[in-house]
């Protein structure tokens, strides 16, 4: 299924395991926030951002949002609970149905995980110190067994246009030497990085099976948002759910 608002993550989840991944279009948000803006941090109107979020369950049929995380590019990584409310996190997981797992984005990566059995999502925000620092092991570290899980990989920055300083190669290749093969040189000593390739690589070696989306938010402005392209922007959506 897709629309001008959403569309279903192509991976082979059980049946029971519901996702969409937002678009920038489809909302009621005017510039530089156009249109289907769905955060409400980034200096949006709060009214216009509420129905963008309404609209949004409209059309996807997705259960009812008790709230969203504050993300704050930790590696902090919650379950979802009914009656938690303003989660200063960027990951959350559930075991029970009807409990939606969502992560906002603008160029970082959003990633989802399954199990296999059909009883267990989580949904991941991870940055650049957030991938580092171990964000995705602590989300697969909350299922029982890394190697029945499947993980999305959304869309986020590709490595062609997210340029980096020689310090940010370093932060990664003093904790693994191996993720030097994702950092490419590019000039005046700056790297073009590959966050999802990064996050694959570790989410591999944890035993879990990748699929990844291969869609740049920088490349593709029509479909995207992009703070690393745009700045003042607004943010998708990307959700994971169990239904009975």
């Amino acid at each position: 299924m897709q629309t001008n608002s959403f569309f279903i993550p192509d991976w082979p989840c059980p049946a029971k395991v519901k996702a969409i991944s937002t678009y920038r279009t489809g909302g009621v948000s005017v510039k530089p926030f156009d249109s289907l803006n769905l955060g409400l941090h980034v200096g949006d109107d709060i009214d216009v951002v509420n129905e963008n979020r309404r609209q949004l369950e409209f059309l996807s049929k997705h259960p009812p949002m008790t709230h969203w995380l504050n993300q704050t590019h930790s590696t902090n990584v919650n379950e979802f609970r009914k009656d938690s409310f303003d989660i200063d996190a960027d990951g959350i997981y559930s075991f029970e149905i009807n409990q939606p797992c969502i992560v906002m984005t603008a160029d970082c990566l959003p990633v989802l995980l399954c199990s296999k059995h059909g009883d267990f999502v989580a949904a991941l925000h991870a940055g650049w110190r957030g991938l580092a620092d171990g964000i995705l092991l602590n989300g697969v570290a909350s299922y029982h067994s890394p190697q029945d899980l499947l993980a999305w990989i959304g869309p986020a920055i590709s490595q062609k246009y997210f340029e980096v300083g020689a310090e940010v190669r370093e932060y990664f290749t003093d904790k693994d030497s191996d993720y030097g093969q994702f950092f490419k040189r590019h000039k005046d000593q700056k790297y073009l990085a590959n966050l999802a390739g990064v996050a694959e690589f570790q989410l591999a070696q944890q035993g879990v099976s990748v699929y990844q989306s291969g869609l740049c938010t920088f490349a593709n402005k029509e479909q995207f948002f992009s703070y690393r392209r745009d700045g003042q922007t607004g943010r998708m959506a990307t959700m994971v759910w169990l239904e009975e």
